[in-house]
């Protein structure tokens, strides 16, 4: 080695540099003649509020549902309303066919009488004979009494069919649905007519089962619907409905209601929309992007690194974290506000060694050991 050194340094001084370039083109062969300089991404070290949220999918909806329906069958006579219509407390929308109703009433009253009659006949037949009572006598006066009690029930039921053959509304509201015609036959298990109250305006939000235990009453929400472009509706949890659902997705959820109040919108019952449930929250604090954290996998530990850009050199910084919100972290210590740090720490590759061909090899990627430890970089 020492020869070889020798017999170099003795050397007339152009081949020397013809040496030395030859070894260089080789390091450039070998290591940089492919190579590309990494573009830099920064940002700017700032103060902020940041938050950590749950999101979720879910509808619009009212306060309260109510779907009329009639008692009895019958022939519908009349609907004085349509879809879109407001209504107050108690006023009658429909109203069945009151003659074959009253009919109906007047043939149940027929068939009392006519019971009342066999009854009492038969009360007659046994007057005076309780004491010796056959069994025939006995079974004979309780079908008749039981055939009384029948026919009692059935008046009662005519006259209840009667005085309920018109629907009115228990609550102030839109008509959503009318689901009959006038004239039409309709069921007791037909939906008439539906009413939401929108005097408060709610969103139900699914939340995952996993996200639940974060979710707590009066925590503030954000809610944008699919119908109002980039309008956001702000709200707080009113409620947790105990009642787990499974989605089409096959995903269980746990329904959660907003209460958005009564802003000034088109209500329709049943809109898409998305919601952003604020869980925790820091104001005012000193924040970096999480993506700026060299290493990804201890973003939880108050100890940490990012590269800083000073004077043109890109330089390694210790910090000190805090607060973790959905796509910021708090810096306690270790940076000012103002500085620029590096977005895109996994695309620096700089050469830890002390110069010579190491920083030769970092100048051809674009990377070189900076002052104060620090690497050299190409920003944008």
């Amino acid at each position: 080695m020492k020869k070889a050194l020798k017999k170099i340094l003795s050397l007339k001084h152009r081949y020397q540099i013809l040496l030395v370039i030859a070894v260089l083109f080789g390091v450039w062969f070998l290591f940089g003649r492919n190579s590309q300089k990494v573009a830099v991404e920064t940002g700017i070290v700032k103060v902020q509020d940041i938050k950590q949220t749950v999101a979720s999918s879910g509808t619009l909806q009212g306060k309260d549902t109510a779907n009329l329906h009639f008692q009895s069958s019958g022939i519908l006579k009349y609907i004085s309303v349509k879809e879109g219509d407001n209504v107050t407390k108690n006023r009658a929308l429909a109203g069945l066919d009151t003659q074959e109703l009253s009919i109906s009433l007047q043939q149940a009253k027929n068939t009392l009488r006519d019971k009342q009659a066999i009854l009492d006949k038969i009360l007659d037949d046994v007057k005076g004979h309780s004491s010796d009572e056959t069994l025939t006598q006995r079974q004979t006066r309780t079908t008749a009494e039981v055939a009384k009690d029948n026919a009692f029930d059935n008046v009662r039921d005519a006259e209840r069919a009667l005085r309920e053959s018109t629907l009115t509304t228990p609550i102030n509201g839109i008509v959503t649905k009318v689901g009959a015609i006038t004239g039409a036959s309709v069921a007791s298990s037909d939906t008439i007519i539906q009413i939401v109250d929108k005097s408060t305006i709610y969103f139900d939000a699914e939340i995952d089962e996993a996200d639940i235990d974060k979710v707590k009453l009066d925590q503030e929400v954000k809610v944008t619907l699919n119908s109002s472009g980039d309008r956001v509706f702000n709200g707080k949890i009113d409620k947790i409905i105990p009642v787990t659902k499974t989605t089409s997705s096959g995903s269980t959820v746990i329904v959660v209601r907003v209460n958005l109040g009564n802003p000034e919108m088109t209500f329709v019952p049943g809109i898409t929309g998305q919601a952003e449930i604020i869980t925790k929250e820091a104001k005012n604090i000193l924040t970096v992007s999480q993506d700026a954290l060299v290493s990804k996998d201890e973003v939880y530990s108050e100890a940490n690194e990012v590269y800083v850009q000073t004077n043109g050199n890109i330089v390694a910084r210790k910090i000190e974290t805090g607060f973790v919100g959905d796509t910021d972290i708090e810096v306690k210590s270790g940076l000012k506000e103002g500085e620029l740090f590096v977005v895109n720490p996994a695309n620096i590759t700089p050469s830890r060694t002390s110069g010579g061909i190491g920083n030769i090899i970092g100048r051809l990627f674009g990377v070189q050991r900076g002052s104060g430890g620090g690497f050299r970089g190409n920003s944008r």
